[in-house]
């Protein structure tokens, strides 16, 4: 299991194996809800990867 946390535009984009899940408004939320899917995996299963990216300050 892939996930990534991507920061665009104000929001926080929640995306595994390149599908979009979730969008939130606050860094946290988004990684609360990566916490939430990596609880109901089931263990051992898959590897398990998170990147956060993000925005570039101008």
């Amino acid at each position: 299991m892939k996930y990534e946390v991507i920061e665009s535009g104000g929001e926080w984009i929640v995306c595994s194996e390149g599908v979009e899940l979730a969008r939130f408004g606050e860094q946290s939320a988004a990684l609360d809800h990566v916490a939430l899917c990596l609880r109901d995996a089931e263990p051992g299963v898959d590897a398990v990867s998170l990147r956060v990216r993000y925005q570039a300050r101008g």
